[in-house]
């Protein structure tokens, strides 16, 4: 058996530091501010706050929350169920946020995670499954060999929520580049850097130019953080 690869106090920290707003979770992942409120506040609370006053999420809460979204609207898994199925982990596992350290699948029904290679069925009590079943929207979460979440590639758009079609990981968050805010994918560049310089009237093709990236790249990341099109000014 491979031993496990070391990951440094520091690693872990940044995983757990508090550095997000509620009101950035709700923009980053468009989910409603009542259902962030169910998810992190008692007596329905499933994802635990490094800070309650004020009240602030790491990246770990971010995962958690992206996870729990995607269980109950995309693949229509009741809530019931997701909440067994966390409860089981947190009661057999050493993990006070699974959904964030282990590889989460759904075949729409219940919630199961990868332990030592095989897929174990969080919703029934540790029953093992023989199908692997994952969604795009869960792969979208970039986790280690161990199933630790990384970094989230979020969609930009609401409507992409729904689409059949994939659409492409332009904006990333990973908390060890940039103190963990939103960049383009693969660069330091973050999306508020990049709309800065946008609201200063530079145009979306003279960025794209400047930095070497696509104009469609350049556009959908200056969308998602003004949360506007952009389109027209663009041209």
């Amino acid at each position: 058996m491979l031993a496990r690869p070391f990951m440094s106090k520091r690693q872990r920290n940044i995983l757990e530091m508090a550095n997000y707003s509620p009101m950035e979770a709700v923009r980053y992942f468009h989910i409603p501010p009542s259902t962030l409120a169910y998810w992190t506040e008692e007596p329905n609370q499933l994802v635990v706050l490094p800070s309650q006053e004020p009240p602030l999420l790491s990246f770990k809460n971010l995962v958690e929350l992206y996870v729990l979204e995607g269980l109950r609207k995309i693949h229509g898994v009741h809530v019931s169920r997701i909440r067994t199925a966390i409860n089981f982990l947190l009661e057999h596992e050493r993990s006070r946020h699974p959904l964030a350290d282990y590889d989460i699948r759904t075949e729409g029904k219940n919630v199961g995670f990868y332990k030592k290679g095989k897929l174990l069925n969080a919703s029934l009590s540790g029953q093992y499954e023989m199908e692997e079943i994952v969604g795009g929207y869960f792969r979208r979460i970039d986790r280690d060999p161990h199933g630790v979440a990384l970094r989230i590639f979020p969609y930009t758009k609401r409507e992409q929520l729904t689409n059949k079609e994939q659409p492409p990981q332009t904006v990333e968050i990973n908390p060890a580049v940039c103190f963990g805010l939103p960049v383009l994918k693969d660069s330091r560049l973050t999306t508020g850097f990049l709309a800065t310089r946008f609201r200063g009237g530079d145009s979306v093709p003279s960025i794209a130019q400047s930095y070497g990236r696509s104009v469609v790249e350049i556009e959908e990341a200056i969308e998602w953080e003004l949360g506007r099109s952009v389109k027209a000014k663009a041209a």
